[in-house]
């Protein structure tokens, strides 16, 4: 599992003979955007792991719903059990 969020972005490269220069043609960019010690940071994602990093994190998301939703039935219970006993 991987934390934070993936990005895909376009953008133009900078240089004045690329493909990207008319601003049609755009370059696709992946990001992993995460916090750290309270900070936002951003780091490059290679295109080749794109996906397998895109999965990682997915699947920290859906452990994290998963867990919120456990957490909400444990607390109804719990509120039942106390107004039972």
């Amino acid at each position: 599992m991987l934390p934070g969020s993936f990005v895909e972005r376009q953008r133009r490269c900078g240089q004045p003979n690329c493909r990207c220069a008319d601003g049609q043609s755009l370059h696709t960019q992946f990001q992993l955007s995460v916090l750290i010690q309270g900070q936002p940071q951003a780091f490059h994602v290679p295109a080749r792991l794109a996906a397998v990093v895109r999965q990682h994190v997915e699947l920290r998301q859906r452990f994290e719903a998963a867990a919120a939703a456990i957490c909400q039935i444990n607390l109804r219970r719990c509120l039942q059990q106390r107004r039972q006993g």
